[in-house]
Order: structure tokens, then C-alpha cells, then sequence
């Protein structure tokens, strides 16, 4: 499905580039003072969290014509479900939830390379569009 495709490819793009805004901030502070507007508004990590694990999930289950079953979208699917996961994790941070302490510890490991995650996922859209045909990619 190329719905589903690039609607991966424009989530980890947007989720990625979120997730490093240090990263943004640094070269282009305007951008960087708009990311971290977005990124502390609770309801972007919601929704965008759930997007991203959703649509991560999907390109795991269903492929795109011509493309090899779970191989073919691998580092993109696996980039959106964690990326989307550190999101829904920094915004029960802001709830007051009791998370397991296994969980807590996954938590504050994703969380702490969260910039680094957030690169992984801008590359794996980047190179998911322009080499849609390629083993893992």
C-alpha cells in the first residue's frame, strides 16, 4: 500500500525531527524554539506517539507491491515504533502513572537517547524514500 508507505516516510520524518530538536536547535534557533513548542505540548505526544507505533506495527503486516514480506520495511517500521514509543513514554511522564520498574528502566534508557533515536528515524524516512526497493529500507 503507497498510502501506508508514505504516510511512514512523513511520520518518522516529523516524529525523528521532534525527537532531535537539540540537534535543530543548535544550528537554527528558530526552528529549535518551534520544536520544543511542539514537543512539550502533550497532545503531539499523544497522538503522534500512537501514529508512529501504529503505522510501524502496519508496515510490519502489510506490504507494498513488489517489496519482500517484513524485510523490505524493517529499519522504517522498527524506527516508528520506537520513536513513537519514547513519545508515548515522555508523555506519561507528565501523568501521573505508575509504570512497572522494568518498564521505568526501558523508559529512562529510550528516553535518555532520545536525539539519537530521533536521527535514526529522520534517516530511515530519508533513505526509505529514495530507495524504496531496497532490502531493509
Amino acid at each position: 500500500m503507497y498510502q501506508l508507505y508514505f504516510l511512514s516516510i512523513i511520520i518518522n520524518l516529523l516524529v525523528g525531527i521532534v525527537l532531535a530538536r537539540s540537534v535543530a536547535a543548535g544550528k537554527f534557533p528558530s526552528v529549535g524554539n518551534f520544536l520544543q513548542t511542539v514537543s512539550e505540548a502533550g497532545l503531539f505526544r499523544l497522538v503522534g506517539g500512537i501514529a508512529a507505533v501504529a503505522v510501524g506495527i502496519l508496515k510490519l503486516l502489510l506490504v507494498t507491491a513488489g517489496d519482500v514480506l517484513i524485510l523490505g520495511d524493517l529499519a522504517p517500521a522498527l524506527a516508528g515504533i520506537i520513536a513513537g514509543t519514547i513519545l508515548l513514554f515522555e508523555y506519561s511522564r507528565e501523568k501521573p502513572l505508575s509504570l512497572p520498574a522494568w518498564l521505568a528502566r526501558v523508559a529512562d534508557f529510550l528516553i535518555a537517547g532520545k536525539t539519537v533515536w530521533g536521527i535514526v528515524a529522520v534517516a530511515a524516512a530519508v533513505l526509505h524514500f529514495f530507495f524504496n526497493q531496497a532490502l531493509f529500507l
